[in-house]
């Protein structure tokens, strides 16, 4: 395991371990047998390898993906479908630190930890709209379209607020979650928003009365 890996697997276990951020860059260190200046050589900060753990989780999801027999007849809605499905997937071996970060952050909360994801996402995300414009699939309504990189990642943090929350068996109101949702984006993104909007809402009501 490369020294990268190894840090970063230390802050995995660190978080998940006892429910709290390393305390210092030595703490962190010390019982890998590294110095502060291995860490330094590959993170600015603790804030840098925290932001580089989530944004890793968002590349190997991409990666995963891409990588599928189907992805290249996918249109942009079932692209963004097959992300969200498989992030929630790898997230499962993380929940605990997802737990942790997120079961108490807003979904528009925007931390300094948060970059790495926020930046990797919205680099691939800027491609599937581009893919969702050319077949028709998504308005071009012109620089409204750089909004909608953006406006994705906001989805993608409303997926994660709610599949912390969710304690459905097996999450499936997660996945049900990220079908209406997703719905919802890309009908916005091109009309029918009404119905869509309706559906969400009322899949949302139960809940929000206190209901499972």
């Amino acid at each position: 395991m490369e020294t990268r890996e190894k840090i970063l697997h230390a802050f995995r276990e660190q978080v998940a371990r006892h429910s709290e951020l390393p305390a210092s860059v030595i703490a962190l260190c010390e019982p890998l047998g590294m110095s502060e200046r291995d860490f330094y050589n590959e993170f600015g900060s603790l804030e840098a390898l925290e932001s580089a753990f989530w944004e890793e989780l968002v590349a190997k999801t991409i990666a995963a993906v891409e990588s599928g027999a189907e992805w290249e007849g996918f249109d942009a809605r079932q692209r963004m479908l097959a992300f969200l499905y498989a992030f929630l997937e790898k997230s499962l071996d993380v929940r605990t630190v997802l737990l942790f970060r997120f079961r108490h952050l807003s979904p528009v909360a925007s931390p300094e930890w948060l970059q790495g994801m926020e930046r990797r996402f919205k680099g691939w995300a800027f491609s599937l709209i581009g893919k969702g414009v050319s077949n028709g699939e998504i308005a071009g309504r012109g620089r409204l379209v750089v909004l909608y990189p953006s406006a994705l990642y906001l989805l993608l943090r409303s997926v994660i607020d709610f599949h912390v929350k969710d304690t459905s068996p097996r999450f499936e109101r997660s996945d049900a979650y990220v079908e209406k949702s997703v719905n919802l984006a890309f009908d916005l993104m091109r009309t029918q928003a009404i119905d869509s909007a309706f559906d969400l809402l009322r899949f949302l009501a139960p809940r929000a009365c206190g209901k499972s």
